[in-house]
Order: structure tokens, then sequence, then C-alpha cells
């Protein structure tokens, strides 16, 4: 067949779709047609397809892989205090610690994001999730400070591989009217990651250590990367990729898991890319405006999370308003109180308790609406936390501000890969979601002068700048995606 039959013919199935519930209905004269009568693509495949049990057997294991990845952000915030009896740092050079992390996530999100649209989704999450194993295990043995700090810096690689890639795999997987809650399922595992480092620190670092720690944290890490070998290549990157066939042994085997009696017939099409994976595409014309709002909004969003991150021990350890007081710590001799693990653990809750309110509201409202809904809660519990109220109310507006910053955060991980089409969705999210990690490289940078030195309201004051900043941005925010087709 001559490449001008095969471009006819690409036109015509874009144009001349026939629903599979449609052709599964018809008799067995009709199912063995010509092949121009009978074209599906993945979005109707997927549609037809259903939820059914491949996707409640690899939805949770890619969105495992956030629990992996928090664990060590969180372990992160939480051992920074600890560090200081094993090497003698300074504070600045503690909060180094978070500088390296989320300055190794830059490359990361950046090359895994063109790697994934030039090589495909499965590779790079392979890679980086190996990456995150191999270092938090070398981490465990660092000599000194210099060498965990390497090994840091690899970690933080890994989670900008591997933050992107879970959220556009469990995308692609999805069926349109389950792809909020595919993300959901990750964000829940995310936030559970968080939740497991602090009860493992709680209960081992005082008395065994800081590497008895991340060893115990290490452990799921390597029960995750075993099944992420399993997982099966998106269905879309095979078909853009011009691997057809393999694209419908994928849909095939998940036709068979989720409905035996459903039989997918016709031919597979979808328009072939070779120039997947362009950063020039993603900040060209077409996307400019999308991957410039995303940007920023992810950038303030991270801002607040990772600034709420550091500053919680700190902020705790010294009665939630008041100056660090370096003097009761070294009197405790470097050890965290126990408080500390209670009241991180409820903040991880509310936070558990608020993300699936809002991923139903996605469902029900879309995305734009959802987006400023949250966005106004955010702006209002921050302002209350400048005034350092009574420790209860403040407490609460805490809760609400994570839980609030978080449901965002799932919203704009929802929002971003419906907005790339597949053959730059890699790239796209990548360098979108690079922002988010600079909004946590600011933080790194900006907890200690102003939250430690000068108390938790002047921090407060910036995160509530931030959060009017992110409602300003999603206020322009024109593109609703919820239930549409990714192409």
């Amino acid at each position: 067949m001559s490449d001008y039959q095969q471009e006819e013919r690409r036109n015509f199935a874009k144009a001349n779709y026939i629903p599979l519930k449609e052709i599964s209905e018809k008799d067995e004269s009709n199912v063995t047609s010509s092949f121009d009568e009978r074209r599906y693509s993945v979005d109707e495949a997927l549609k037809e397809i259903g939820l059914g049990l491949y996707h409640l057997k690899w939805i949770p294991i890619i969105a495992m892989s956030g629990f992996t990845q928090s664990s060590m952000v969180a372990l992160a915030s939480l051992l920074i205090i600890s560090l200081q009896c094993q090497w003698n740092l300074n504070i600045p050079v503690q909060i180094l610690l978070l500088f390296v992390l989320f300055f190794g996530s830059f490359p990361g999100s950046v090359l895994s994001g063109v790697l994934a649209d030039k090589k495909g989704r499965k590779l790079s999450l392979i890679l980086g999730q190996l990456l995150l194993l191999i270092f938090t295990v070398l981490s465990t043995i660092s000599f000194n400070y210099v060498f965990f700090f390497i090994a840091y810096f690899f970690i933080g690689l890994a989670i900008g591989m591997l933050l992107h890639l879970s959220v556009v795999l469990l995308s692609e997987f999805s069926p349109p009217n389950f792809r909020t809650y595919s993300v959901l399922l990750f964000l829940l595992f995310w936030v559970l990651g968080s939740l497991f480092s602090t009860v493992v620190t709680y209960g081992l670092l005082n008395k065994h250590g800081w590497e008895i720690v991340t060893f115990v944290v290490a452990i799921p890490h390597i029960v995750i990367s075993i099944f992420v070998l399993l997982v099966d290549e998106s269905p879309r990157y095979l078909a853009i990729s011009g691997q057809i066939a393999a694209a419908e042994q994928v849909l095939n085997r998940m036709s068979l898991q989720n409905n035996p009696d459903f039989e997918i017939v016709g031919k597979l099409e979808m328009r072939i890319e070779n120039n997947r994976g362009s950063l020039g595409d993603v900040v060209g014309e077409e996307y400019r405006k999308n991957f410039g709002l995303l940007s920023v909004s992810l950038g303030l969003v991270g801002l607040i999370v990772y600034s709420s991150n550091t500053m919680i021990p700190y902020m705790l350890e010294s009665n939630h308003c008041s100056h660090f007081n370096s003097t009761t710590y070294q009197v405790e001799k470097c050890k965290v109180s126990t408080p500390i693990f209670k009241d991180l653990s409820y903040i991880n809750v509310s936070e558990i308790v608020m993300l699936p309110i809002f991923a139903v509201v996605n469902e029900v409202f879309g995305r734009l609406k959802t987006l400023r809904l949250l966005s106004v809660i955010l702006v209002v519990s921050t302002f209350f936390l400048v005034f350092c109220l009574e420790r209860t109310f403040f407490m609460v507006c805490l809760y609400i501000q994570r839980g609030s910053v978080q449901s965002l955060l799932l919203t704009l991980l929802i929002y971003t890969p419906e907005c790339y089409p597949t053959h730059i969705r890699g790239a796209g999210c990548g360098l979108t979601t690079m922002f988010l990690f600079f909004g946590g490289l600011i933080s790194s940078a900006m907890v200690y002068p102003v939250g430690v030195l000068h108390g938790f309201s002047h921090l407060a004051l910036a995160l509530t700048l931030a959060a009017v900043g992110t409602l300003v941005t999603v206020g322009f925010m024109d593109k609703e995606t919820r239930g549409c087709d990714i192409s």
C-alpha cells in the first residue's frame, strides 16, 4: 500500500470512527467486513472496555509509586532536625538538603518527559523507580553529609522523573470518566507515604537513628519496583509511535480481563507522530498559554505545599507561632518530640479526608470551577494562619489549608495531562511539573530566613500572597477538559 493510500485511510478513519459497542452487536458477517469500514480509536476502546479487573490490578500499582516518592520528601523534612547531631551541621546547611532534593528534580522532570515521548512511558517509570530505590538505600550508608547530599540529589532526580510519569500513565490507561479517580488514588498513596514516614520516624528515630529509619522507609520501594516491571506500556504511546499491533494487544488484554464476553472488532487507527517529545512544541503558539498558566499555578502550589512541609517540624517544636527555640532543641539532644509526630499525622489525615471530596467536585463541576473554588479556600485558610490565633483554631486552619492545597495539586495533576496531546504529553507534563519543584526549591531557601528566624506569621503572609497569585492564575484558564477525549 502506498504512503498516499495509508494517509488517506488515516484521514478517513479520523472522520468515520464506528463505536465499538455498535460493532460488537453486529452479526458475524458484518464483523468480518473490510478494513476501511471498521476503525476505532484508543479513546473509543477505553470507553467501551470500561473499568474492570485490569484497571483495579494495575492502576493501584502505578499509583503506589506516589507512596515511595512522598515518603522520601517527607523524610527529608523530618531528618533535617536529626542530622545536626550526626554531623554538627548548622541550620542553613540542614535546609540545603531540601534545596538539593528539589534541584535534582529539575533535570529528572524534563529529561524523563522527553524520554517518555520518544522511548515510552514504561521505560522511564522503571528507570525512575530503580534510581529511587538505589539511592535511598545508599543514603543509609552515608559516611558524611557530602555523600548524603549527593544521594539526595539523585533521589530528587528520581522523584522528578516519577511524579509526572505516574500521572501520565494513569491518565492514558484510564477510561475518560475514571481519570480523576486514578490520579486521586495516586495522591492518596502520596499522602499515605508521608504518613508512613512520619510513623516510622516516630517509632525509630530517637532510639535507633536516621539510618535505620531510612532503611525501613526503603522497604516498600523494593516491592513497588518489582511490580512496576510488570506494568504494560501505554496503548496511546504504542499507537502514536507506530506500534499498532502492540497497542491492540494491550487493549485486547484489557478487554479480556475486564469483560470476557466483549470483543474488540476492527482496526486501531491513530496518527503516527515521528516528532515526539519536542519541548519547542510545548512552548509553541498552540500550547503556550496553557503551559504558562499551568507552570505558574504549579510553581505557586509547590511553594505552599513544600513550605508547609518544611516549616511544620520547626513550627510545632517551637509552640506553633513563636520563633524557633534552638536552645530548647539542643537541650533535648536533637531528639524530635512526640507531639510533632502526632500533629503531623493529624495533618496527613486531613488531606486524606479532603482529597476524595474534591475529586467528586471535579467530576460534578469540572476542572476550572474546582480550581477556582479551591484557590478561594486556600487564600482564606492561609490568611487566618497569619494571625497565629489560639492553637485549636490555628490547627483547624492548618488542616483546611493543607487539605485544600493538596486538592488543588490533585486537580492540576488531573488537568495538566489533558491539556497536551499524546506525542508531547510526557515532555509537556515534565516541563510543567518542573515548576512544582521550582516552588519547592524556593521554599527550601525561604523557610529558614522567613519562617524560622522571624516566626511563622511572616511565612504565612508570604504563602497567602502565593495563594492569591494562584487564584488569579487559575482565573485566566479557559479550557475545560472534564470528560473529554485526550488525543
